[in-house]
């Protein structure tokens, strides 16, 4: 999380400011850095560390405590932390802001975040996705009601344009989109979202 009105540095921030390649100031001042400067969100590969602190480290000046937040709504969250939110994993975060389900969030240190507001919204709002399965529930196979309207698109072609979009979003970040994943967000089995998978890949080759 970056708190709200506090910022935050990354080791390549710190290296830039002391004038300084990265992997020069981490060979000369990486070590004692880390150990007088603690992370902010331990456990991440991506360290970050309070610029207060982090300033006062390159000026030699003492360092100060870290000051206690509560939490805000503009608060930015990673998308694990969206994920844990919304009761789910980061690569359906990733597909739900790709296919609009959560706003796309927001570029910060290469990573991208959610203000706390727009993921809390979304945990009041409920789930509001369409579950096609449940359309229809007690026909039979073969009911006229189960078809698609003529004139209109069956709507597993628009899921397959939605996870083709997910796809991209997760390409451009180096992450995956899982069948599991698409098993999840629509509420099908995992075979159908293996078929969703498929067919958004071979949707992605023709464009």
């Amino acid at each position: 999380m970056i708190p709200h009105g506090h910022p935050v540095m990354t080791e390549a921030d710190i290296a830039e400011a002391t004038g300084l390649e990265l992997h020069t100031w981490r060979r000369r001042h990486g070590a004692d850095f880390r150990a007088r400067v603690p992370v902010t969100n331990p456990g991440d590969r991506l360290r970050l560390y309070d610029a207060a602190q982090a300033r006062a480290y390159i000026e030699g000046r003492a360092i100060p405590a870290r000051a206690e937040t509560d939490p805000h709504p503009e608060d930015l969250l990673s998308v694990d932390e969206v994920a844990a939110l919304l009761g789910t994993d980061a690569s359906t975060v990733r597909a739900y802001a790709a296919t609009g389900y959560l706003p796309q969030g927001i570029e910060r240190h290469g990573r991208r975040w959610w203000p706390r507001h727009q993921a809390q919204a979304r945990v009041d709002a409920g789930d509001q996705r369409h579950h096609p399965e449940r359309t229809g529930a007690g026909r039979k196979p073969g009911d006229p009601r189960n078809q698609a309207p003529r004139g209109r698109q069956p709507r597993t072609n628009a899921r397959v344009l939605e996870v083709a979009a997910a796809l991209a979003q997760a390409e451009t970040e180096g992450q995956d989109v899982t069948a599991d994943d698409l098993a999840h967000r629509y509420g099908v089995s995992r075979r159908t979202g293996e078929r969703l998978l498929a067919a958004a890949r071979e949707t992605r080759a023709k464009q």
